[in-house]
């Protein structure tokens, strides 16, 4: 500890030296800013208080003393030096927050600073063993990096923690679908509907993971049960045809795509398997008109272009559907080759080669 300066203020001579920025740190850190709490929680601490004293003092005297001047950036391993010179333990901290902290590590984890990451982590579970967003994290992380069956581990005991935490359910299944364990992520998926019954892209995940495992009876039944709450899902439908042809229940298989047939888009998800099925029963113009109108009003979804490729095609329209296959070429390469395998099942060769040209 060096004397940096003395400050005198209203006739009282204070000492600043390397130590009297902690208090200011501390408080911010892990008490919110609240200087008080951090007092009334750490007064058995002479030599913390006696440098707090000092900026209570000047706080109180000199208005509009920010704290961001010593406290950003935050560097983790100075916060430690400064605990140990002041004999603090994460058993110390009792009531303190760490919501800064949990701040600070999500910003760690935005720039992949993992290592330091995982430190600050380890110090917080070591004052709050149950601070579940910690276990959260961390789980994320260590699946980031990789590691798959440590991150499993922490993000068991988060749900554990948390039965409610929809985001560590989310990763939990993704990570047991990783993994091959394809009943877990159903399992833990279906909590998840049940908190958070209107993320539609779940059904799908749970229905694909019992697809994983041969279950198809519960692929249908959960498909079924997001139907009964959004009966004009075109993708819904799609998925379940499928899953009714491999248990052979093929009229109902039938039924659904005949509905498909006679319906339209009532969602952005469903109008490439719409357009497919439409094809399927060469209902090229059905696709023509509505893709049509849909760009008219929906300029953000331009890609959607290449699905009037191939009722021009059929219709004769060679000029225009070459024209737009360059464009979606030009400006959507992704999507055009995301989307040819729909272009070669529905043209035949001849078709093909006007493309090319």
């Amino acid at each position: 500890m060096e004397t940096v300066a003395i400050l005198e203020l209203n006739g009282e001579k204070i000492e600043i030296n390397t130590n009297t920025v902690f208090p200011v740190i501390l408080a911010d850190v892990m008490y919110e800013g609240d200087l008080d709490l951090m007092m009334a929680d750490l007064k058995s601490k002479n030599k913390l208080m006696s440098e707090a004293k000092k900026i209570k003092f000047i706080s109180e005297n000199i208005p509009g003393i920010s704290s961001n001047f010593v406290t950003k950036p935050f560097i983790f391993s100075e916060f430690l030096s400064y605990l140990n010179e002041f004999n603090l333990t994460p058993g110390d901290f009792n009531h303190a927050t760490l919501n800064e902290l949990y701040d600070i590590i999500l910003d760690y984890a935005d720039h992949h600073n993992f290592d330091e990451l995982k430190k600050i982590v380890k110090f917080m579970i070591d004052i709050d063993p149950n601070y579940t967003p910690a276990y959260e994290i961390l789980g994320s992380v260590l699946i980031e990096e990789g590691n798959l069956e440590e991150g499993k581990k922490y993000l068991e005991l988060a749900v554990k923690q948390d039965p409610w935490n929809v985001a560590a359910l989310s990763e939990l299944g993704e990570t047991y679908f990783n993994l091959g364990e394809y009943e877990k992520a159903a399992e833990i998926w279906m909590k998840e509907v049940e908190l958070m019954p209107e993320n539609s892209v779940t059904y799908f995940m749970i229905a694909d993971a019992y697809r994983q495992c041969k279950n198809f009876k519960k692929a249908a039944r959960i498909l079924e049960k997001f139907l009964n709450k959004y009966p004009k899902s075109i993708l819904a439908k799609y998925e379940l045809i499928e899953i009714y042809r491999k248990l052979s229940r093929n009229i109902e298989a039938d039924e659904l795509k005949e509905e498909i047939s006679k319906s339209q888009p009532e969602y952005v998800s469903d109008v490439e398997i719409w357009a497919k099925i439409m094809f399927q029963n060469k209902k090229y113009e059905n696709v023509e008109k509505f893709i049509s109108k849909f760009l008219y009003k929906n300029k953000e979804y331009e890609h959607f272009k290449i699905l009037l490729t191939i009722p021009f095609l059929k219709s004769g329209k060679k000029e225009e559907a070459k024209l737009i296959i360059r464009e979606i070429k030009e400006k959507f390469p992704w999507y055009y080759y995301g989307m040819k395998n729909i272009l070669d099942e529905m043209l035949d060769e001849n078709e093909k080669s006007i493309l090319m040209d």
